[in-house]
């Protein structure tokens, strides 16, 4: 007598693919948390490499870098082409960021050497809305300046390092490696504007237009002065909303691009604001923002933070208590 061999019904088939797909639902959420904590793991120590830099920027010139440079600049505060935007002559076009500049203390020594800063920084893509009115379209006035075959800078401007993006962010239009997610802390008040203004009124953050800040300048601490935050391309920004893109490798221009304060127009801005024409810190990761501090160490700031704390934590000398 033969022995058959007992099969599975239709019944006890469903019942392990439906315990299956409740496990599966279970386990997902848990997995992308374990991703996004391990990205956010990378975007802090990203900042913390990129703080680095900058003190060992000042080891060598005993003066931080500047937020940003370039040439053209008249004693009228108006630039001279071919440094002048097109449309408004009183911004920069094609002035080199703080990225630049630090490139040779993050491992970016070869690139830095085929930037030749006599000559405009090179953007594939400038996305803004045209006048700052963000009731009418973005436009796009890229490229800039000249085009890729003849900028001698598009080549950098298109390599940008890893180390300058944040993992959790994603990248506008599949434009790679050419949009940085950090920014400079320009100034705890927002006065405009950190890339056209090289100090009048005075800026009190860490970098802005030629600046030269010292460590010793930072007489509210080091560990409690903000060097660098979050700024994801894709963010709301200023004359650029939100998936619009901006914050380009190293090329500045008027919308800031590299800088970050608290304040626009006398209005606060606190981490992840969507106010238009803001130059707020802006991230991915759940509830607040990856920063590192003037001493290199990194700290996590929630969007919910006293704004009086934060603001206080932009000026590197107004002898505010700060306690966070």
């Amino acid at each position: 007598m033969t022995s058959r061999r007992r099969a599975f019904t239709l019944i006890e088939l469903l019942v392990v693919i439906a315990i299956i797909a409740i496990l599966v639902a279970l386990l997902l959420p848990a997995v992308q948390q374990a991703r996004e904590a391990a990205r956010r793991a990378q975007c802090g120590n990203n900042l913390h490499q990129l703080a680095l830099a900058f003190h060992n920027y000042e080891a060598s010139f005993t003066v931080l870098p500047p937020g940003s440079t370039g040439g053209g600049l008249r004693a009228n505060g108006q630039f001279a082409a071919p440094w002048a935007d097109p449309q408004r002559a009183c911004c920069p076009w094609g002035h080199f960021g703080w990225a630049a500049l630090i490139l040779p203390y993050v491992d970016g020594g070869n690139l830095a050497k085929t930037i030749n800063f006599n000559t405009p920084a090179f953007a594939q893509t400038i996305m803004e809305h045209n006048n700052g009115n963000f009731g009418v379209a973005m436009i796009n006035r890229g490229p800039a300046v000249g085009t890729a075959a003849t900028n001698p800078n598009s080549s950098a401007a298109l390599k940008m390092p890893p180390l300058f993006a944040c993992p959790s962010t994603s990248v506008v239009r599949g434009e790679a490696n050419q949009y940085k997610d950090y920014a400079l802390n320009a100034s705890s008040q927002g006065q405009c504007c950190p890339e056209r203004n090289p100090g009048n009124p005075p800026h009190d953050g860490i970098g802005w237009l030629f600046s030269s800040v010292k460590f010793r300048d930072i007489r509210d601490g080091t560990s409690t002065t903000f060097m660098l935050l979050e700024y994801s391309h894709d963010g709301n920004h200023s004359w650029v909303s939100k998936g619009g893109g901006t914050n380009h490798f190293f090329f500045v221009h008027h919308v800031s691009q590299g800088y970050v304060h608290p304040v626009m127009g006398g209005t606060p801005t606190p981490p992840n604001s969507n106010i238009n024409n803001a130059r707020a810190a802006h991230g991915w990761h759940y509830g607040g923002v990856q920063t590192a501090m003037a001493d290199g160490h990194t700290v996590f700031i929630p969007n919910n933070i006293n704004f009086r704390v934060y603001q206080a934590m932009f000026s590197r000398a107004g002898r505010e208590p700060v306690s966070y």
